[in-house]
Order: structure tokens, then C-alpha cells, then sequence
């Protein structure tokens, strides 16, 4: 592979496969929830999507290096209690060939803070990702997208489900939404 890699980043990239999702709140995300929730738009969110695919396996050299840059990255944030992360998710698909980091942010300025903080671990592993990416001849395609959603412009809905994306994050409060055959 040409790739000599930390045992640190080995066992960070672990313990993201292991627990692919993390909320600062803390609470079991495994546990069922009876009944339907809403949550509690009170408070701005960002949500930030990144996600590489792997546009031909012929090169697969490149694709290693560039899925362990983001665990150590992951693992910095999710110790740092003013980090501004709030919670995160990784997912894989459609297919062997995607994956996607669903980060749930406080406030976009904390985003950029972390992206842009010279002395924080985003900035070497940005270098080493795009040093990967830019070698890599177009063998895998990498993206990501910002949302930053005002307070009061978001709506989330759970029936029967353990705490996920948004609401793992937010004070959920019993709904009485119901379906009805006029929509």
C-alpha cells in the first residue's frame, strides 16, 4: 500500500466502524422509543455532509489512506467538549463504493473554527487527504455540504424509534401527529 499507518489511527478508525454514531447529549441511542416525538426547534443547527466515493477499486491505495484521515479527526472533536459537535453519524451506500460523515454542528462559526484552526488536527489531515485525493487520478471522488438551518426552520417527526440524527440532540416532546387518509 506505500502507507505506513499510526496504530492510533488504526484503533481511531475502529471505534468509528464500532460506534458509527456519537451524540454529545449522551443518552442511549439503542433503545427504542415507544410512541411518536417531535423535537424542539428552538436552537439554530448545522449539519455538515462529507462523503467520498470510490470511483474504481483499481487504485485502492488511495482510498485507505483517504477513509483514515477521518478518524482521528472524529475522535479529536467528539473529546473536546467546545468543540461545537454535537453529534454524528456515519453512513455507507448506497453500494460498496459511498460513504457519508452526518455531523450535526452548533453553529457554523464553530465549523470553520475547526477547519480552520492551524494548530487543530483538521489541518494536517486535510493536507494528507488531498495529497491522497489529488494521487489518486480521479480513482475516488470526495464531497461535502454545509447547512446552516435558523432556529424555528426545521421540523423532525420519530415513531418508534431509538434517538437519531436531530433528535438525539434535541429535548423531544410526546406528538400527536397522525396519518390520515387525506394526507
Amino acid at each position: 500500500m506505500g502507507v505506513l499507518l499510526s496504530l492510533s489511527t488504526l484503533i481511531a478508525a475502529l471505534r468509528l466502524l464500532h460506534h458509527p454514531e456519537w451524540t454529545r447529549a449522551g443518552d442511549s441511542q439503542s433503545r427504542i422509543r415507544s410512541d411518536k416525538f417531535s423535537t424542539d426547534n428552538a436552537e439554530p443547527v448545522v449539519v455538515f455532509l462529507i462523503g467520498l466515493r470510490v470511483n474504481t477499486w483499481r487504485r485502492r491505495w488511495h482510498v485507505v489512506p483517504l477513509l483514515l484521515s477521518i478518524p482521528p479527526m472524529v475522535q479529536a472533536l467528539t473529546g473536546a467538549a467546545d468543540s461545537g459537535l454535537l453529534g454524528y453519524r456515519l453512513l455507507f451506500g448506497p453500494g460498496p463504493r459511498q460513504a457519508m460523515l452526518v455531523q450535526y454542528w452548533r453553529r457554523a462559526a464553530d465549523l470553520h473554527a475547526f477547519a480552520h484552526d492551524p494548530a487543530g488536527s483538521h489541518r494536517a489531515a486535510q493536507r494528507r487527504f488531498f495529497r491522497h485525493y489529488a494521487a489518486s487520478g480521479g480513482a475516488v471522488g470526495v464531497w461535502h455540504e454545509m447547512l446552516a438551518v435558523p432556529a424555528g426552520a426545521y421540523h423532525c417527526m420519530y415513531g418508534n424509534m431509538p434517538l437519531t440524527g436531530i433528535g438525539a440532540l434535541r429535548q423531544l416532546h410526546p406528538s400527536p401527529w397522525a396519518m390520515t387518509d387525506n394526507g
